[in-house]
């Protein structure tokens, strides 16, 4: 993905947050995949590095 498309992603992912937050009530039961867990376990850390490669797959 290029820069743009990275932050219409994150934008989604924001968004979704906001309106689940707003309503209370999330039903997406979605699992956490491991890009995502990586994602996460890196800002709980306080880590985020550059990826230079794609780390899916």
């Amino acid at each position: 993905m290029n820069i743009d498309q990275h932050l219409k992603v994150a934008q989604w992912h924001i968004e979704q947050a906001r309106m689940h937050a707003e309503s209370g009530d999330h039903k997406c039961g979605c699992p956490i995949n491991p890009h995502d867990k990586k994602a996460i376990d890196a800002v709980e850390a306080g880590n985020i590095q550059p990826e230079d490669t794609c780390s899916v797959g």
